[in-house]
């Protein structure tokens, strides 16, 4: 390619990172094969992907695809995609026990468990849309050590990293022990199952186990629980890419001011929230027992990677 017309394409690039939405990129893939080209790369669509989140177009449940309505700006998409797709995971086929229940929804991708009664359950990952899918090897029985002290196990689709495929996919075990947690990860490159990390209890700061590993948040590569200790101190982190888990302190700042206001209490399920890489935020319901138990939201943001401020702060009040 000519030095000129690597310039053009870099400037193309530019201009069609600006599009405001996906439709008007489809829009622009169609005008000519150099755009085509340049649109259908997978740098550019990466780049593009982070500077715009995918657009809302519903819910994928035990009772099917719940797509956007209007006045929803999704609404036709949402539309479109529920009539294409096959959210009843027909195609799939069914496990020898029970039936295949939806569990968790990644990068067009459905994570689909067995509902017979196990800890370790039957896994299958497919596309609707393609109504492409795989049947999730069980993990090894040498894997599944002191499956007796097995409290609670929950699956999730692991999102994509920068540098990984499209093409392929993680689901990631957290299996909670009674003395430890241990994270399994299946892979679609090798196809089979290892133990990406192991950590005891004790070691996390409590020596109670997680219960209820299902109220969890995800942000930007990094799985977030707000119920590590029965106090509600604590978020229990783990990080998608390294494999590794880490916990952070919700009593500094201003929740522990709040501590020390008898009449309100907050509730210790928690929304994750972020401002990319500058700030961590979380949402916490707090009662106000003055005003016969009133409820308000408590938005607080602690900035990441600044030494001088890791004091969770009050950003504002939600009634």
């Amino acid at each position: 390619m000519a030095p000129t017309a690597h310039l053009v394409d870099e400037l193309l690039e530019e201009i069609f990172l600006r599009l405001p939405n996906p439709a008007g990129l489809a829009r622009a893939s169609i005008a000519c094969l150099r755009f085509h080209r340049i649109i259908t790369e997978r740098s550019f669509l990466r780049r593009f992907r982070k500077l715009h989140p995918p657009p809302l177009l519903g819910f994928a449940g035990t009772r099917g695809f719940h797509p956007a309505e209007v006045p929803h700006p999704c609404a036709p998409l949402a539309r479109a995609l529920a009539d294409a797709a096959d959210f009843t995971y027909s195609f799939v086929p069914k496990p020898s026990n029970g039936l295949w229940i939806p569990c968790n929804v990644r990068d067009c991708r459905v994570l689909l468990q067995s509902s017979e009664y196990a800890y370790f359950k039957k896994l299958a990952v497919c596309d609707p849309l393609s109504r492409r899918y795989l049947l999730l090897p069980p993990i090894p029985d040498d894997l599944a050590v002191q499956e007796k002290e097995l409290v609670e196990i929950e699956s999730m689709l692991a999102p994509i990293g920068e540098d990984e495929d499209e093409t392929s996919f993680r689901v990631i075990c957290l299996a909670n022990y009674k003395s430890k947690m241990v994270a399994f990860v299946f892979s679609s490159v090798t196809g089979n199952w290892c133990i990406a990390a192991s950590l005891s209890w004790i070691s996390l700061g409590t020596v109670l186990p997680v219960y209820n590993l299902s109220n969890c948040n995800h942000l930007d590569g990094y799985f977030y629980w707000t119920g590590l200790s029965s106090q509600g101190d604590k978020l229990l982190v783990l990080d998608t890419r390294s494999m590794e888990f880490s916990t952070t302190n919700l009593m500094t700042g201003y929740p522990a001011q709040l501590m020390n206001q008898p009449d309100l209490s907050r509730c210790k399920c928690s929304i994750v929230a972020g401002r990319g890489q500058e700030a961590l935020e979380v949402f916490s319901l707090v009662a106000d027992q003055s005003t016969a138990g009133s409820l308000a939201v408590h938005h607080i943001m602690q900035k990441i990677n600044d030494e001088s401020s890791m004091e969770w702060q009050l950003e504002k009040v939600i009634p």
